[in-house]
């Protein structure tokens, strides 16, 4: 699959007040391509730097919607595959970051804010809520277990999400579990060989 997650959210959510682009910073501060493991291949040490693109993202900040621009860089492998770097906070194909989607789901599941309240809070649209309320119930049956879900209504299950500590260990598990990110909407396109190494890149 065509990127590479870094697990950097080592604390519990409900704690997390911080932009997806600090700790996009903090993940490019210290990240070193050579140390990564090709998904495709397998291989360690054979990343190097490959190119930039630009992202958009929305993050909810101090009773604000914050936005920002990132240049998110991709790696490629000696194998031919390259592979976005993408922290934790930042959603696959999506513009709005982890933070802000369980923010919404918190404040009318948990807080009990009317959807039309929340919709206006975070401007949003109403059927924006619910494309996020439906994909989070499918993903907590990919979580817990149909039977468990069940058992555990919305409001018990985020405050169980957001008492997860550290999350890193929770995002790392359900990537490697379903192949996608928590609340990512559709699966990562395949890696291609070697013999399409001129192949545009995709983009997330």
């Amino acid at each position: 699959m065509p990127m590479i997650r870094k697990n950097l959210i080592n604390c519990k959510l409900i704690f997390a007040n911080t932009s997806g682009k600090f700790y996009h910073s903090s993940c490019m501060a210290s990240f070193c391509p050579e140390d990564e493991v090709c998904p495709y291949c397998k291989r360690k040490g054979d990343c190097s730097v490959h190119a930039y693109y630009d992202r958009y993202l929305i993050d909810f900040l101090n009773n604000c919607v914050v936005t920002s621009n990132l240049k998110i860089l991709r790696v490629i492998c000696s194998c031919g595959a390259t592979h976005a770097i993408l922290p934790d906070p930042i959603i696959p194909y999506r513009q709005y970051t982890l933070f802000f989607i369980l923010a919404v789901l918190c404040d009318h599941f948990i807080h009990l804010i009317p959807i039309e309240a929340v919709c206006e809070k975070y401007n949003i649209s109403i059927k924006t809520f619910y494309r996020w309320k439906d994909l989070f119930h499918k993903h907590r049956k990919e979580w817990l277990g149909l039977l468990v879900s069940m058992e555990l209504d919305e409001r018990r299950s985020l405050e169980l999400l957001r008492g997860t500590d550290p999350f890193s260990a929770f995002a790392s598990s359900f990537f490697l579990q379903t192949g996608i990110s928590f609340l990512q909407s559709h699966k990562n396109p395949a890696p291609y060989p070697r013999s399409c190494r001129g192949s545009p890149d995709f983009f997330h």
